[in-house]
């Protein structure tokens, strides 16, 4: 199976993205978090933090999310193998609500889409 590219155009508020970014940092899968912002714009998200070789060993990525810093928007998302849709949109939804406070784009599986 190969990963799957959706083109999006989901634009945040400069100050947000940003906040977004230093999340991701602070978060860094190398400590205790899960998101891997070493190449930006290009974040990744991972199914594991790296506390231990095994877990390192064991962590897959999941989504890779590629943003435009001109126009503070997240431009794609690489779907990797066995992470659909719905789990990106709960992902999303997990880092808004964490770094912002509240989801701008972001669904939780049990909120409906409106």
């Amino acid at each position: 199976m190969n990963a799957e590219l959706v083109r999006i155009n989901l634009r945040y508020d400069r100050a947000d993205l940003e906040s977004l970014f230093r999340f991701a940092q602070d978060h860094d899968v190398e400590r205790a978090g899960r998101y891997d912002l070493r190449k930006p714009p290009r974040l990744n998200i991972w199914t594991h933090a790296w506390i231990s070789p095994g877990c390192r060993a064991e962590s897959s990525l999941m989504f890779s999310l590629e943003f435009d810093g001109n126009t503070a928007s997240l431009m794609s998302v690489e779907l990797q193998p066995g992470y659909g849709w719905e789990v990106f949109l709960d992902e999303l939804a997990r880092l808004e609500k964490a770094a912002l406070g509240d989801t701008v784009y972001g669904r939780r599986r049990a909120e409906p889409i409106a």
